[in-house]
């Protein structure tokens, strides 16, 4: 014992940093020095994130994952390259979501009620000014997502593509991109907006539909190719539990959800027949604390990070569990968001970025899964 922590005590000087990954304790320099793409077994060290917890990730770009900060901050973090690449503080309250746009764009959305719109040269920058502001919410925006076909059915002027934001102020809001003002808001009555996703565009259409999931337990369709104003093309009850995380298949028959709960019996993962007028298909019980976030994969799997320190495969549309992994730090931890970017082409499998909480505060872990399958336990590239 005596021995090990002399030697944690000279790698500590030496300006290393010890590896938490489940798989095998590791240590990766800190120096600052360039780094190098990872290959082989090397494991990377990843800079920890300022803020208290980490709501959201997304990809972003090619080879870099948007990370959320609770206090604010904004990350892009180089997957090939295992290292933060940017920081800047873009909000003043919580960064809640992130989505990545066309060209470059990307979209924030905060506990401040706004969205900001910004430029991948900026944030590379560390610039704090956003190209474009949308205010109008009331209350913290949810989750945030782009269409292509709004209003199309009413032959709308200026229909084209757009931002749709849901907000705990019970409202659905349509933006115009190059205004940033508001085109249509819907709002009902306690449907605080907990997720919401797009239907992905079919054969001769662009995306114009989205799913919405709120605190009210009900799961709506929205056509936004007819408006919001019209209010959802159906709407269902969704269950006792609260649905909080959710995505729709590659070929918008489904959409698979995440539950909010504190036993295995309320965390779920439920997915309903969008074509059916959102008819429940299946559930299963999966995890023992709320799945905080819901990624599908391919045309048949799914991967979801939950509150119980678990990263689980599951193959959907009926729901079955094909890999499990014990994530985080030593000890007790919580996953908090997952981001995934998959491959556009061959059967590579996904790289993530999940973020957790514990005692000791806040941590990263870069994987890779070497397959769709996902029936294998992933690879740690880089871990905090």
């Amino acid at each position: 014992a005596l021995l090990s922590d002399l030697c944690d005590k000279l790698l500590k000087a030496m300006g290393c940093k010890q590896s938490r990954a489940q798989e095998g304790t590791g240590y990766a320099a800190g120096s600052g020095s360039e780094p190098t793409p990872l290959t082989g077994q090397k494991l990377g060290f990843l800079e920890a994130p300022e803020d208290g917890y980490v709501p959201h990730i997304c990809s972003f770009g090619e080879t870099n994952f948007a990370v959320a900060g609770g206090d604010g901050w904004l990350y892009l973090y180089d997957w090939q390259r295992a290292r933060q690449a940017s920081k800047l503080r873009a909000h003043k309250k919580a960064v809640s979501r992130v989505l990545a746009g066309p060209n470059g764009l990307l979209f924030t959305g905060s506990a401040d009620a706004s969205v900001r719109l910004w430029k991948e040269a900026d944030i590379v920058a560390g610039s704090q000014t956003p190209a474009r502001t949308f205010e109008g919410h009331l209350m913290w925006v949810s989750d945030l997502e782009l269409l292509d076909d709004w209003g199309q059915e009413q032959n709308c002027a200026g229909s084209a593509q757009a931002l749709i934001t849901g907000s705990r102020d019970c409202t659905l809001r349509l933006w115009d991109l190059e205004s940033g003002s508001t085109i249509q808001q819907h709002k009902i009555l306690r449907n605080v907006v907990t997720a919401i996703c797009r239907v992905p565009a079919g054969p001769g259409s662009g995306a114009g539909a989205v799913v919405q999931a709120s605190e009210d337990l009900q799961l709506r369709l929205w056509d936004v190719r007819a408006g919001l104003l019209k209010g959802p093309a159906m709407a269902v009850r969704s269950g006792p539990n609260q649905l909080i995380c959710l995505d729709v298949a590659k070929d918008g028959s489904w959409v698979a959800c995440g539950s909010k709960g504190f036993s295995r019996e309320n965390c779920e993962v439920k997915v309903f027949d969008i074509r059916s007028g959102l008819r429940e298909l299946a559930a299963l019980p999966c995890a023992d604390q709320t799945l905080e976030s819901l990624r599908c994969v391919g045309s048949d799997r799914c991967l979801t990070a939950s509150k119980d320190g678990q990263i689980r495969a599951l193959a959907v549309p009926e729901p079955r569990v094909v890999m499990e992994r014990k994530g985080g730090s030593e000890g007790s931890s919580a996953y908090t968001a997952f981001g995934v970017s998959c491959p556009t082409s061959g059967v590579a499998g996904p790289t993530a970025l999940a973020a957790w909480v514990s005692p000791e505060g806040v941590g990263l872990e870069m994987l890779k899964w070497p397959d769709q399958g996902l029936e294998s336990s992933p690879t740690v590239l880089a871990t905090t």
